[in-house]
């Protein structure tokens, strides 16, 4: 977090190109690690800005590694783009100077529903936990797709969850 005394700043670092030999890559787990600490950094960072003046707190932005705007950049003497970084938010969809209201981007992270079509779709929105779309579906999709409640779902062995969510396309 940066506070320049007008604006307030939440940078993010990047996640590293890793092997799929490395079990993290392809579990979802440290996805989900990743989203849950992005939504903590972007709470605090909010709570600071309404604590640093309530009656009008100050605007925060997200920036992202690789592509932070100037008007960030140039709060430090000396800054140095790395290129595989800067690569690495490219292909994320991050154009160059990005920055984005930390509010939508949490309200983003903190969605809870979605159709069973959006969570077919890949990639999956923003901080969706891969391991576990069917806790995003309406109750009455859920009712509807899984044809039982999330109660007699959720009272399923693990393994009969699985081949549940298999049989709908929820994996």
């Amino acid at each position: 977090m940066l506070d320049d005394q007008h604006t307030v700043y939440l940078w993010q670092g990047w996640w590293p190109v890793g092997s799929y030999d490395s079990e993290n890559v392809h579990t979802g787990s440290a996805t989900a690690r990743f989203n849950m600490d992005r939504r903590c950094a972007m709470e605090t960072v909010l709570h600071y800005c309404k604590v640093k003046n309530p009656s009008d707190p100050p605007p925060a932005y997200l920036v992202c590694a690789g592509v932070e705007p100037k008007r960030f950049t140039a709060l430090f003497p000396y800054w140095n783009v790395d290129t595989i970084v800067r690569d690495i938010a490219s292909e994320e969809g991050k154009p160059e100077s990005y920055q984005e209201n930390l509010q939508d981007v949490l309200q983003r992270l903190t969605q809870t529903r979605y159709s069973l079509a959006r969570l077919q779709e890949r990639p999956l929105p923003e901080g969706v936990d891969p391991l576990k779309l069917e806790a995003y579906l309406d109750d009455e999709e859920f009712q509807d797709i899984l044809e039982m409640d999330r109660e007699e779902f959720y009272q399923l062995p693990a393994w009969k969850q699985k081949v549940e969510k298999q049989r709908v396309g929820l994996f």
